[in-house]
């Protein structure tokens, strides 16, 4: 299921932060990375807790990308509109850490949607927040 859902998110390459879709349940989805050498945010093995919001953006993603997999459309396009809260718990991340991103659809008008996101770091919750987000093919073009 995962390798579906990631290739139907526009993110490719060293942007692409997720490594599997966990589950997708209701209007729930679970997302798993490793922070490896190579991430692309990371300077001398350390990632700042501030990539918690993409991690965010990116599981919503996957599930919107899960609410149109039936379709003919092969990738959801979209964009974080931004966050009014985003806690988090620790200073920084290190190369080599799971952190599981959980995200829950708690609104939905057309193309916007609102998700509240928790990351958490060997079960131990790390960072939490909302983020608003708009998707639909109209979001990205130039």
């Amino acid at each position: 299921m995962s390798v579906d859902l990631l290739s139907r998110l526009p993110h490719r390459g060293p942007m692409l932060f997720l490594d599997e879709v966990l589950e997708v349940s209701g209007s729930r989805v679970r997302t798993r990375t490793t922070l490896r050498d190579d991430f692309i945010l990371a300077k001398d093995g350390l990632v700042s807790p501030l990539v918690a919001l993409e991690l965010f953006a990116q599981a919503a993603a996957a599930f919107m990308a899960h609410r149109v997999a039936q379709t003919d459309q092969p990738m959801v396009q979209g964009a974080l509109l931004g966050s009014r809260t985003l806690d988090c718990h620790v200073d920084t991340f290190r190369v080599g850490d799971e952190l599981v991103t959980e995200a829950e659809e708690v609104f939905g008008a057309g193309g916007l949607a609102q998700f509240k996101c928790a990351l958490y770091r060997g079960g131990e919750r790390v960072a939490e927040g909302n983020i608003n987000v708009v998707s639909g093919t109209d979001v990205v073009r130039g």
